[in-house]
């Protein structure tokens, strides 16, 4: 993904280009998170976030000002889309411990039986 030069000449292309750039990846972020690919999505984040933050740095007042519209758009459905993805990795996460849980209490169990099963 590339965003615009920090200069004052980014053209209407450039600032629409890299927000759209954005909003893909992070739409396909949450269909990683649909399919519960989180090493994935641990790398596209580690990438996207430093490049929006540089983006949003290098964009002038001017720019701001021109393209408002679509920069608070976009800003909404990123934010949109990372609360969704959030939502998942909560799902994920609980759905994980309760495995885990459930993988203890079958041990606990299987210790229980084996040794009962000695007396």
């Amino acid at each position: 993904m590339t965003f615009a030069n920090n200069n004052h000449t980014q053209s209407e292309q450039q600032v629409l280009s890299s927000v759209s750039a954005f909003v893909t990846t992070t739409e396909r972020m949450f269909e990683l998170a649909k399919a519960d690919e989180w090493d994935q999505i641990i790398h596209m984040e580690s990438e996207r976030r430093p490049q929006l933050e540089a983006f949003f740095v290098s964009l002038s007042p001017e720019i701001r000002d021109q393209y408002s519209n679509q920069l608070r758009h976009a800003i909404e459905q990123l934010i949109a889309l990372d609360k969704q993805i959030v939502s998942l990795g909560a799902k994920s996460k609980s759905d994980a411990i309760k495995a885990f849980q459930q993988s203890q209490s079958a041990r606990q169990a299987a210790t229980a039986y084996q040794q009962n099963r000695k007396l």
